[in-house]
Formats: structure tokens, sequence, C-alpha cells
């Protein structure tokens, strides 16, 4: 099959959307299909894979406590159908039913050029003004496709607030031949000092904040403690100055790519303290790596970790709650060693291939 993935989010830009499409189109080379990946061009891109097509500029704006992309530029709907024909495309596969600019354009371009588009939502909300005003509209949308994958329970009741549709729930997953243990042991954190992580972009709703002011009470307890913030975003500053009273205990790394399974394996513990997802990709990251985890306890959380097996869900925005949390595991090695090995079962069933091989039969339905 020849299968355009359209996305808003693409390399350079970091995040779960854009891991969940790339490594789809990697599981779909590796099966036989020819995909394309199909994006904007963003500030700081470098070479692309080939299987990649541009169009447009993207342009970040703040949206659901985080900030989104949509694509500008002039004939943006004549340049998706240029490419949609030139690559002879079979199937379309947009990521986010609803979400302007590139979804919707290669919605109507798909139905123009008479190619099926499936779509998969990614986004949980608590509530959506744009979906409440313009329901009708884009309930025509989401009856246009021809089928509709959300990756979590959460997703399908956000959007079940204002649309019908039927859904199909086909996680997020993770590449467990990339991310795995690096050797670290549970003991190493009070012999040498506790290494915490914290990865994600420098949103506010990825809080961050809640950490430095956890920070100086887990101090008082283990002062060679040091966090590793690994991530990027125009409030990095902000961030900074935040963190200067706790001098070298915060070292800020920057966005990385390639060194992220470095990172989570060499940390005593994984901290998310999210106050808004949709399902927890670098929560399966950081399983995958066999690194135990402190995280929010949210309803994008719950359906991945609720059982506690592999993570201590710990109430957002309570700094002191967080503290205590991560003292306690810091205190507790062969918790936090039982905490990684559950990790490593549960990554282990949610595996790329597995997770493309089930859209894939999404597809061929489709077609047939």
């Amino acid at each position: 099959m020849r299968i355009a993935l359209v996305s808003e989010y693409y390399y350079p830009h970091l995040g779960g959307v854009t891991e969940h499409v790339y490594n789809l189109a990697l599981q779909y080379r590796r099966m036989g299909h020819k995909p394309i990946i199909l994006t904007s061009n963003m500030k700081g891109q470098e070479q692309d894979e080939a299987f990649v097509r541009r169009v447009g500029r993207s342009q970040l704006i703040f949206a659901n406590g985080s900030f989104a992309r949509i694509t500008l530029g002039l004939n943006l709907k004549a340049q998706i159908e240029n490419i949609l024909r030139q690559e002879a495309v079979d199937i379309i596969h947009v990521h986010g039913a609803a979400v302007p600019t590139l979804s919707l354009l290669a919605q109507e371009a798909g139905h123009k050029l008479g190619i099926p588009v499936v779509a998969t939502c990614h986004t949980w909300w608590p509530r959506s003004i744009c979906a409440r005003v313009l329901r009708r509209a884009l309930q025509k949308q989401m009856d246009a496709l021809a089928a509709k994958i959300a990756v979590s329970e959460p997703v399908v009741r956000a959007h079940d607030r204002y649309f019908k549709a039927d859904w199909e729930i086909i996680p997020n997953g993770v590449d467990t031949g990339y991310f795995h243990p690096n050797g670290r042991l549970p003991s190493e954190a009070t012999a040498s000092g506790p290494r915490l992580l914290f990865l994600g972009r420098l949103d506010p709703r990825n809080g961050l904040t809640t950490l430095f002011q956890a920070m100086p009470e887990i101090l008082r307890h283990f002062p060679k403690a040091v966090m590793f913030v690994v991530g990027d975003g125009i409030l990095l500053r902000h961030y900074r100055r935040q963190a200067d009273s706790l001098g070298e205990h915060v070292h800020f790394v920057g966005g990385i790519r390639d060194e992220r399974p470095a990172y989570y394996g060499s940390s005593d513990l994984y901290l998310c303290p999210t106050t808004r997802a949709s399902f927890g990709i670098t929560l399966l990251e950081a399983m995958a790596c066999g690194t135990p985890m402190v995280v929010s306890d949210i309803i994008g959380f719950r359906e991945l970790v609720g059982g506690g097996k592999e993570a201590v869900m710990v109430p957002p925005r309570d700094p002191k709650a967080w503290a205590e949390a991560v003292i306690r595991l810091i205190k507790d090695p062969e918790r936090r060693s039982a905490m990684g090995q559950a990790g490593l079962k549960k990554a282990a069933g949610f595996s790329w291939p597995r997770i493309a091989e089930r859209v894939v039969r999404i597809y061929q339905e489709v077609l047939h």
C-alpha cells in the first residue's frame, strides 16, 4: 500500500505525535508498504528522510495548555493534492481528525481525489470551545472519515462530548529495541546520589515548576540528588530562572532525540508531573528502559499505569506529595527494582510492530 501519514507534528518538533508518525512509517517500510509523511516546514529542521514531504510553514500557537502547531501558506490544498497524485497514494492517515490546517486540507484533498481517509486522534481535553462552536461542521468531517482511531479511552470520552463516532482504540507504541535498560542498579542511587529525570517539552501543562518546588525537600534527605531536565521550548529562560536557587542540582540538557534511552536508563526515577495528557508515550519509553516512575494521577495516565506496579501516581501540582514519593522510593531500592521489571514486561506489549499491524488491518478493511 501507498500510505500518506499527515501530521502537523514532526521533527524537529519533539513529542508523542512525532514519535507515533515516525515509527509507523518505519514499520510500514519494514512490512513492504510505501509510506510518506506529509508535514510542514519548521525552524531548525535538518535533512529529512527520503519519505518526508513538506508544505507551507509551521506556526506555533498556544492551545489546550500547550504550544500547538498549524500550517500556513499559499495554495496548501493544491500542493497537498499534487503530492497525493504524484505518490499515487492509496490511503490517507491524518493525525488529528479536526485539527487545522494539514489534517482538514488533506481530508478535503482525499475526498476530491477519491482516496479514503483514516484519522487517529491523540488529544484529550476537559472541554473545547472550538469543538462546541463548530460541532456541526466538524461532525460532517468526522462522518466522512473511513475509520476513526483513538490512542486511549480518555481520548474517546473527550470527543464523545461533542461528536458521534465509532472508535477503534489503538495505543501509542514504543521501540523496545531502541529503548532498553543500560545496567544502572537501584542501589546506586544512595551510593552516588539520586539521578532524577524530567523529559518533555517545556510547556506549562508539563508541570516542571512542581518538581523545582519539590527539590529542596528532596535535597534535605539526599544532598547529592541531581535532576536532569531534558526538553526545550520558548519558556526555557523562564524555567532556568525558576531553577536558579537549586544551582548545580538541576542540569538543563536541551531537546535531544538519539540520547533519550541513555538518560532514561541512567536515571533512578523518571518524573512526569504533567497536568494534562491523553496517553503518556514517555511513560512507555521509561518502562522499556526499566526505569521506575513517579507520575501525575491524571485521567490520561491511569489507563496505562493505574495498577501501580510500574509507577507511583501523585496528585499534580502538589510539591509536598512529589517530594515525599521521591524520597520514599529512593530509600527503597527493592521496590524500584520491582517497578522497573514490571515496566519492562508491560512495555513489551506495546512494541511498534504489534501496533502497526493493528493499524494496517484497519487500512485493509477500509480498502476492501
